[in-house]
């Protein structure tokens, strides 16, 4: 195992650290490598004005410490969507907030060769050491595909380490290629003549212009955007061809600003013009035959290594025999009924419906633990102290609070494992794209469907994964529907409710509850996305193309760093933001005390509680909402519990368990599914499966997440878009939850 995962003893604190950055396309072991390199040595946030995931760590090399950047996943560095703009940014050493890279490690998938070199040769042209991670060995193997790295390595220029990131192969070869990382050759495009001519005209232009900056600008260039970038007429040849072909990053911008360059420019462009020669096209197509070349002369398949009577290389022979034909026909096989018209939304609703099923089967024995556990340990906590508001206060205010959200942990857990699971097997790029069919019908972009399915994480995560969209009309459209999906802040809401009510229907009912639930919201999103991109965001979604990964058995390591990284944040969730409402929540739910006149008015004890509970901050905030919610079936104390669900929506939870624990005067944790079954009010029940089925509309269409209105403020960069999903998503919620109650209410009288 690379002793890069062992945490060390000590890690320095320079800043003189080598600077690394991990550059690829999607869906290319990366982000494996990246763990591989650092281990939990990790911090993620966002590049600071965007939105964009910024994930760093440390990396020990031989000769000391390294930094490493795991930059975002882009086929091209002409950015389109925020992400490859960030990208192309960090490489080129554009953003004050991010040093220029001292090494690129290009991450190159041998099984597709040819599509991973478009990047890598536009990486050769920034001119910045550079050594090449040949990752997913095995899997080429397993197409019957030799990448050679020594092959490789001679027609590129640069060191070249061979990887199987998911077993940590190969990690230890990488840190020794990154020690003697140097600067490719620039290749010779085949372009044609009079270009070539062109771009040796301006780049000797540029040569003499920017050895003399001062001449042509006030300020120079920054020194910081060419770092680890030598001054050649190689290097001033390969700058002139990014300008002739119309690439117009910042830095580049900033050169063809200054009048003689422009001049330079529009005159071999009036010159290329005059002899029908379109740059751009001519340079991909440049790009593309020296990728044949160099695939040409780097791959080989186990048919040809044995007619040339080469010996096999190890990764081959640990591979079973698969010739390139029937790999294909394996992928066609799954592939045709994975992301099949028909059956494809069959496997995509079984795999769905298995996930519910799990997360009340599998999950409810943990469950069950988990809050007898908590009971337990909230009477012993407090078995010893006097009766008062401490006892209160930690007996029914903390453990009633927190604990009533902890016990949904197991299923949180589950509904993230699930998503790594279909992320690192491949399925999601299928569903994606068996969604792109559904999706263009009601006007959003097949892209969207990765954000919408994040959503179901956490409305958050999936709005900041739309920066993938390049559309903004496309982009907009998804976030505001991407909350409709069922987040796991809902899963308690949704697991108590049904669990509650729906307990006697047995497993398979209840996940076919929860399994409707998600339907809504993809309902809703759909619906309103239709009626969006027919009105205020008019427009076509463009074309979907996305390449499909290599099917793998997900990597056990990877599916459990996402499943503890995610619950995680939970977890420190419930002890902090849950954790401080609770104390709120009670206190607004404990005083003020009924005056002592009063207490014996009451004959029972439940009655005495009851009134306590009405007296409070919280029965009076609930009492003024109750007007308005009474249509829906809701009483007070379901008001005082949305209130507390705009700051977190699992908080609604937290509150029923403060004010129902508040109420019984006990002293142990109340068990808040039956004191729910057992709240009567003048002897009729206040709960029933109809107001459970009318406040779990609510949850599905409801906008309550403070978070994600902050996010969406965010992203938009204006208070008009989060202020109206606020609006409309809660207008909708309360209109549908009305006709649910007051249709279910007529009908049960019938």
């Amino acid at each position: 195992m690379s002793t890069c995962c062992a945490k060390p003893p000590r890690e320095p604190t320079t800043g003189a650290l080598l600077k690394i950055a991990l550059a690829g396309n999607p869906n290319s072991g990366k982000t494996t490598i990246f763990n591989a390199l650092t281990g939990m040595r990790q911090h993620v946030g966002n590049y600071p004005g965007v939105t964009v995931e910024k994930k760093t760590g440390r990396c020990r090399l031989s000769n000391g410490w390294a930094d490493v950047i795991d930059l975002p996943g882009t086929y091209s560095l002409i950015s389109r969507s925020p992400d490859e703009l960030v990208a192309m940014e960090v490489l080129r050493g554009l953003r004050s907030d991010t040093p220029p890279p001292d090494v690129v490690v290009a991450v190159v998938d041998a099984s597709n060769l040819q599509r991973n070199l478009y990047l890598l040769s536009q990486l050769v042209e920034l001119g910045r050491p550079m050594v090449i991670a040949l990752n997913m060995m095995d899997i080429a193997a397993r197409h019957g595909v030799y990448a050679s790295p020594e092959a490789l390595e001679r027609e590129i220029g640069v060191p070249v380490a061979p990887i199987v990131g998911h077993r940590r192969e190969g990690i230890d070869e990488l840190k020794t290629a990154i020690e003697r990382a140097r600067v490719a050759p620039m290749p010779q495009w085949q372009l044609p003549q009079a270009m070539q001519e062109e771009i040796t005209v301006v780049g000797g232009g540029l040569g003499i212009l920017l050895a003399h900056p001062e001449g042509i600008s006030r300020s120079p260039l920054p020194e910081s955007r060419h770092r680890a970038d030598p001054r050649t007429p190689e290097r001033y040849r390969a700058i002139a061809e990014r300008l002739i072909v119309g690439d117009r990053a910042a830095d580049l911008s900033d050169i063809a600003a200054h009048e003689p360059v422009a001049s330079l420019l529009n005159s071999a462009m009036n010159r290329m013009q005059a002899l029908g020669i379109d740059p751009m096209q001519a340079d991909i197509e440049a790009h593309y035959r020296w990728i044949e070349t160099v695939t040409r002369r780097s791959e080989a398949n186990v048919d040809e290594l044995a007619a040339m009577g080469t010996p096999a290389p190890d990764v081959l022979a640990q591979q079973p025999a698969i010739s390139p034909g029937r790999s294909r026909n394996w992928t066609e096989r799954i592939d045709s009924i994975f992301v099949h018209k028909f059956w494809g939304l069959i496997v995509f609703a079984a795999i769905m419906g298995s996930l519910f099923v799990a997360l009340f089967w599998a999950a409810k024995p943990i469950m069950e633990a988990m809050g007898e556990a908590v009971k337990w340990l909230g009477g012993v906590s407090t078995s010893r102290l006097p009766e008062g508001p401490i006892k209160a206060l930690l007996n029914d205010g903390i453990f009633a609070g927190v604990g009533a959200v902890i016990v949904f942990i197991p299923q949180i857990a589950l509904l993230f494992m699930f998503l790594a699971i279909l992320e690192d097997s491949g399925y999601l790029a299928r569903a994606a794209f068996l969604m792109d069919r559904l999706l263009s019908k009601v006007g959003l972009h097949g892209k969207s469907f990765i954000p919408l399915l994040s959503s179901f994480a956490c409305a958050i995560p999936g709005i900041l994964a739309t920066r993938t969209i390049d559309d903004r009309k496309d982009r907009l459209a998804t976030i505001l529907v991407a909350p409709f999906m069922s987040c796991s802040a809902r899963l308690p809401v949704y697991t108590l409710l049904i669990g509650t009510f729906f307990a006697s229907s047995g497993a398979l009912a209840q996940a076919g509850i929860m399994l409707g639930l998600y339907v809504t919201g993809i309902a809703a999103a759909a619906g309103t996305a239709w009626v969006f991109k027919r009105s205020l965001l008019k427009g076509r979604p463009a074309a979907f193309i996305m390449e499909m990964p290599t099917y793998k058995l997900p990597q056990a390591s990877q599916v459990g760093r996402h499943v503890w990284v995610n619950t995680k944040e939970f977890i420190v969730r419930a002890g902090t933001t849950i954790f401080c409402l609770s104390v709120l929540l009670w206190v607004l739910a404990y005083y003020p005390r009924l005056p002592a006149g009063d207490v014996g008015k009451y004959a029972t004890h439940s009655q005495l509680d009851a009134a306590q509970v009405g007296h409070s901050f919280a029965g009076k905030l609930g009492r003024a909402m109750e007007p308005v919610i009474r249509p829906l079936g809701y009483d007070w104390k379901m008001g005082v519990g949305l209130v507390g669900a705009f700051a977190a929506r699992e908080v609604f939870v937290s509150t029923l368990g403060i004010i129902y624990s508040v109420g019984e005067g006990n002293d142990h944790v109340t068990d808040l599914s039956a004191a729910m079954r057992a709240d009567r009010v003048n002897g009729h029940a206040v709960w029933s499966p109809l107001v459970a089925i009318s406040l779990l509309v609510w949850f599905v269409l409801a906008f309550q997440c403070m978070s994600t209105f902050v996010v969406v403020r965010r992203e938009t960069r204006s208070w008009r878009w989060p202020i109206f999903m606020l609006i409309y998503m809660n207008t909708l919620a309360y209109v549908v939850s009305l006709a649910v109650f007051q249709v279910g209410s007529w009908i049960l009288r019938a």
